[in-house]
């Protein structure tokens, strides 16, 4: 039932920048931004949830908390890069669009770096 809030909330909000746009269209890009934020607010309140959860499986399995921190940080790039690509899409401004998803794309790559290195470390170990 969350899901399905959201989403209302989602489609009247964008329904009500389409609605705001016909009358003053500088002022529908303050709703649109106001309606990502709330949504974006929304989601990360349940963050601390999910952050117990993966402590107490890399606890269970016996992964370093390094890879955890490393793995949230690569979703908040992953999320926020989109959230913002999709702004600006809305806007019109594809070519900034793309250099967001870019940046984001050589952000997790950069990131993940340290995950690959243990990876190819534990390949070696069992070869």
């Amino acid at each position: 039932m969350v899901v399905l809030k959201i989403a209302l909330i989602g489609i009247g909000g964008a329904i009500l920048a389409v609605v705001v746009r016909q009358f003053q269209k500088e002022y529908s890009v303050f709703v649109l931004l106001a309606v990502c934020l709330f949504l974006v607010f929304y989601l990360t309140s349940n963050v601390s949830l999910i952050i117990d959860f993966a402590q107490n499986l890399g606890e269970k399995i016996h992964i370093s908390g390094t890879y955890i921190r490393i793995l949230f940080k690569l979703l908040a790039i992953a999320y926020i890069c989109q959230i913002a690509s999709n702004i600006c899409q809305d806007l019109g401004y594809q070519s900034v669009s793309f250099q967001i998803e870019l940046i984001g794309k050589l952000s997790i790559l950069t990131l993940s770096i340290p995950i690959i290195n243990s990876l190819l470390e534990t390949i070696e170990q069992l070869m």
